[in-house]
Parts: C-alpha cells; structure tokens; sequence
C-alpha cells in the first residue's frame, strides 16, 4: 500500500484535537477515517484508485461493501449536517452574529493547534490543553445551541 497515504492517515487519526472533535460530530470514527482515505487518496493524486485498495487502507482492512458503506453513510451526514446549517440560516435562526460565533470557535481551534504543537515536549502540558479546548469547545458549542441565541433577529 500507499506508505505516504498511510503515514497521513495514521496522523490525522491519531490527532487527539480531531479526536475531540470527531467524538462530537455526525461522524462514527469508522466513517471518518473513510473520508480520510478518500479525501487522502484524491489530493495525493492517487484519485484513480480502486476502492477495494482503498478498503485496505482503513486500519482494519474491510472489504469493498463495507468501505463504499461507510464512505456513504460519512457523505450522506456530512451533505445532511450543511443542509441543517443552510435550513436554520434560512428560516432566520442563524445570522451574522451567530457565524461571527462560529468564526471565533475556528480562531480558537487553530490557537490550540498552536499552543498544542508548542508544547510538544510536555505531554503533561498537552493532556491539559486538551482538556481545556474540549472544555471550551463545549461551553462555545452549548452557547450557540442556547435558545436565546438561536432565535432569529428582529428587524426594525
């Protein structure tokens, strides 16, 4: 197998900021890594590869079905999880303040990316981090989530 697409794989799945994340999403870890192969093999240019490869790729070599399964079920709730987005945006639950929100939520992810890969050395310091961002991640999360905040704006 592809050594490269593997060694990539391998990282993102052992990330324990996309763990966090990935423990809150619409995504199974199965489904996930799914994507992951077949996001990996596209822009790695290994696009014309069969699925049965693509199925040896996961950490647990399955077979065909079950990749194509997985990578439907992953594909169907990530399209299912931007029509939610769109659908609340629409009917006026979601305006510009709420995606200001949402915007300072993905500022805050790539500041603990920083001060995660700065701590490298302290797996004490990194174990905190991590709890503080998954802490901060949920408080964040639960704010938008408020009824408050999901009512639509008036206008004057």
């Amino acid at each position: 197998m592809d050594e490269e697409i593997r060694a990539w794989l391998n990282n993102a799945l052992s990330d324990p900021l996309a763990s966090i994340l990935t423990k809150y999403s619409h995504l199974t870890k199965i489904q996930f890594e799914s994507v992951l192969i077949d996001l990996a093999t596209e822009y790695l240019g290994r696009n014309g590869l069969k699925y049965e490869d693509k199925a040896k790729l996961r950490s647990r070599a399955v077979s065909r079905g079950a990749f194509n399964r997985s990578l439907s079920q992953a594909r169907k709730n990530i399209i299912s999880s931007i029509y939610t987005t769109l659908l609340l945006s629409y009917v006026g639950l979601l305006r510009g303040s709420v995606f200001d929100e949402y915007d300072t939520l993905a500022q805050k992810l790539r500041d603990f990316v920083a001060l995660y890969e700065k701590y490298m050395e302290s797996p004490e310091a990194q174990s905190r981090l991590l709890a503080r961002f998954e802490r901060e991640l949920l408080e964040g999360v639960e704010k938008l989530a408020k009824p408050k905040e999901l009512k639509p704006q008036r206008t004057t």
